[in-house]
């Protein structure tokens, strides 16, 4: 993987990316009402544009203190006083480009690894990634509509837990308008000081309010909060200048200390022309705040009497900022000409589409039964978009048969594989055992006795998940009470302190995985603790590769990732006359001298992405159960997709399958077309060892001794996808727990024994196709 964890874990900005399609449209000539805008459609106001063209005729070009000039601090310091009663100091300022840049450094220099942040829904959808990438936690608390979208003092109270490190109040709100009055900020306060935690005030849109609403800021209520208050806010809102991007943040002096240092480092200081224009802002005339505001009441008005004529649409009246945040759930699972809606993604995208009007689904705000209209446009679009959006929704209908697919989905907390020791000491394992019983109490304790190729298994955990997947995957031992199994695996979550982790002793044929709720770990152990057993009690050996049966000759694909492993299989799958044998793990052993292949699982556990190489899966994952599969946009990990404009999620799908490498089901083999498609044992006849590249022969015969070689130290012939070597993995197995010389030794002689009882080629994925092996076996037959 070329991209960091923490750059695969956030996803591009759903608002811009909606402001980007919309231009795009309008761009090849179709009439797109932007309604997604968070920006005020006025120009920057004269006086200021005037400041800033002075500074360019000034030659005020170069750097600056990287916190900010002088000039703007103190005009900063001056409208905080004016505006608000508050009173600061020089360094208790910081000027940033941008206030999401004043929010990005202030996390960076607050937060710690696991440290919690409280944020109310629905959000401004940068805050969770903001304090993702700060390598904090954050905890989503849900408001309600009849509540004012507000965050109750109980609701704040409830959510802290010894890791909370701050609560995020958007006060006017993006994506509401909701705002606190001073009786309301006063009972968070309280919580707050009780609890000692900071308050980060986001307070951008504090000069948009309407209804004679008096705005009293978080920090303004006492010396004691004020201490724990950190001001985010900016120019942008309040003077239309979004495009010069200046914000800046008001705080503890050691705070703001910490932020300029890690300012100096990323952006250091903001551009020195948009910093004069934005003294002057502060400075300067405000007559041009108070039109904007009058302006964007009118506009709140008429947008809201519209939205109330909707009929089953509910919509709380903001009394800030520049949004409506209407509830448009009632038409889930309506349609238009067999498009089904079925949630705020798949409204949007209707709209867009039908329409012509571009809005911001609520689950970019983590409150999916809305969508966000802004109103920050002209009148003369603000009324031909709610003419168009109005009409659209009078068109969905109720569909007469309505088929809802609910997929068997857990989304587990641990995603991907763990580090392992396979050669823990037997004083170390009763050491973790012990450890691991006292986490296996009697309410929420699942054992299970599983036979995999004859060894007979035992699962003992805390994890409901886990203990489902391991019912489903394996066939079932014997139910006699005394029955006495080969191996025993603990996996166990929830342990604190322990990072997610498996371990195995061999001579007590015990495993054990901590902290980790997913299924791969567990399996990958089990396959290696059966490989294990295995090879002494039945003289059976683990491989790892694909498996297909062609009129009784078994076929063999292994070789390192990269290779185009499961594109090239499931194309020979589809083929006439070839049937599945395993997608992942076989045993073999030699009867009457024949290397027969058996599968210990009863279904496979496949990558969900696979429905790219054999889309009809996907029907049939529907019913399969399934782990970590991706059902909101946000949670998308395939980055060509998020490239692409035209994605299943963004249209309303419930799900995706391709959207995370992460993602698995387990399907029944049956379901693939019966028994004519599926083979429990095949006697192997062909190897194919897989390399990647664009220059080599694609097949070429391969002596044993040459192809055991390559097996023997796992040499990587793939796809490189990163600048680092790949992690070599001998006999590309990494179920493999036991690697001491004389193990290997061992399989280093089976495999010699099976090579030269198969014909083995080398196998050019780059440029070969499934149709070159389909042929050279058909000509060997």
């Amino acid at each position: 993987m070329i991209l960091s964890d923490k750059a695969n874990q956030i996803g591009e900005s759903p608002t811009l990316k909606i402001t980007a399609k919309a231009k795009a449209l309008k761009a090849q000539g179709l009439d797109v009402i932007d309604l997604s805008v968070g920006e005020p459609d006025f120009p920057t106001p004269e006086n200021i544009k005037q400041a800033g063209i002075k500074a360019i005729e000034e030659n005020f070009t170069k750097y600056t203190q990287n916190d900010g000039i002088p000039g703007l601090k103190q005009a900063i310091i001056h409208r905080l006083k004016e505006d608000l009663g508050l009173d600061y100091q020089p360094e208790e300022i910081i000027a940033s480009t941008g206030a999401k840049s004043s929010l990005y450094h202030l996390l960076q220099a607050l937060i710690n690894q696991g440290d919690e942040v409280i944020i109310p829904a629905p959000y401004w959808v940068t805050y969770p990634y903001a304090v993702q990438l700060a390598q904090g936690k954050p905890v989503i608390v849900p408001t309600r509509e009849e509540d004012g979208f507000l965050l109750r003092p109980d609701q704040l109270r409830a959510a802290i837990t010894p890791a909370t490190k701050a609560v995020i109040i958007n006060n006017p709100s993006n994506p509401t308008g909701a705002a606190y009055n001073r009786r309301q900020l006063e009972e968070l306060a309280e919580v707050a000081l009780e609890e000692e935690i900071f308050v980060i005030a986001d307070e951008i849109y504090y000069r948009l309010v309407f209804d004679d609403f008096r705005f009293v800021s978080l920090a303004a209520l006492g010396e004691e909060i004020k201490k724990r208050t950190i001001i985010i806010n900016g120019v942008s809102k309040s003077y239309s200048m979004t495009g010069w991007r200046i914000g800046f943040t008001a705080g503890p002096v050691e705070i703001i200390n910490a932020m300029g240092k890690i300012q100096s480092h990323t952006t250091s200081n903001p551009c020195s022309i948009s910093q004069k224009a934005a003294e002057e802002a502060f400075q300067g005339p405000q007559i041009d705040v108070s039109k904007m505001v009058a302006e964007f009441q009118r506009r709140r008005n008429y947008a809201l009497m519209r939205l109330q004529s909707i009929p089953h649409v509910s919509c709380f009246k903001p009394q800030g900022a520049f949004y409506l945040f209407p509830n448009f759930s009632y038409y889930y699972d309506k349609e238009f000409n067999n498009f089904r809606i079925r949630n705020s993604y798949g409204l949007a995208y209707f709209l867009l589409k039908k329409a012509h009007v571009a809005l911001v689904p609520g689950a970019a705000f983590g409150a999916d039964n809305y969508l966000r209209i802004s109103y920050s446009t002209s009148m003369e679009n603000l009324e031909k978009g709610m003419d168009r959006l109005i009409q659209a929704i009078s068109e969905l209908k109720t569909p007469k048969k309505v088929i809802q697919i609910r997929l068997d989905n857990t989304i587990t907390h641990h995603q991907g594989s763990v580090a392992r020791d396979g050669n823990i000491s037997t004083s170390m394992r009763d050491a973790l055992v012990a450890e691991m019983e006292t986490h296996l109490s009697y309410e929420n304790y699942y054992e299970w006795n599983a036979n995999i190729n004859g060894a007979i298994i035992q699962l003992r955990t805390n994890v409901a998940h886990l203990y489902q997947f391991w019912q489903e995957n394996w066939y079932p031992a014997q139910l006699e009470s005394d029955l006495e199994p080969h191996g025993i695996i603990y996996a166990v979550d929830g342990i604190a302190g322990r990072e997610p982790r498996a371990f195995y002793n061999s001579e007590t044929k015990t495993g054990i995985v901590v902290n980790a709720d997913n299924y791969a770990p567990l399996r990958s152990l089990a396959l290696g603790m059966v490989t294990d057993i295995s090879e002494r009690l039945f003289n059976a050996q683990g491989v790892r590769g694909m498996t297909a049966d062609y009129q009784g000759q078994g076929v063999l694909l292994t070789g390192p990732k990269g290779t185009k492993k499961t594109e090239l299989f499931f194309s020979l799958l589809q083929q006439e006359g070839w049937r599945l044998h395993s997608n992942d793990y076989i045993f073999v052993r030699f009867a009457g001298g024949m290397p027969l292949a058996d599968v210990g699982e009863r279904k496979l556990f496949l990558p969900t992405p696979t429905v790219e190489s054999f889309p009809r899966l996907a029907g049939l994952f529907d019913h399969s159960r399934c782990e970590n599969v991706i059902t909101t946009k946000e949670d998308c990990q395939d980055m060509d997709c998020l490239r692409q404009d035209d994605c299943r999620l963004e249209r309303g799908a419930p799900f995706c399958y391709r959207a995370s490498s992460k993602a698995y089901s387990l399907l029944d083999p049956y379901w693939i077309e019966g028994p004519k498609k599926h083979v429990k044992r095949t006697a192997l006849r062909w190897i194919f060892i897989l390399r990647y590249d664009k220059t080599s022969p694609a097949m070429v015969e391969f002596d044993p001794e040459d192809a055991l070689r390559i097996l023997e130290f796992g040499e990587s012939l793939g796809i490189r996808s990163g600048p680092s070597p790949k992690e070599t993995q001998p006999f590309f197995n990494p179920h493999l727990l036991v690697k001491t010389p004389e193990r290997l030794e061992f399989q280093k002689q089976f495999f010699r024994r099976l090579l030269e009882n198969c014909r083995v080629l080398l196998f050019n994925s780059g440029v070969g196709k499934a149709d070159d092996i389909i042929s050279r076996i058909k000509e060997s037959s």
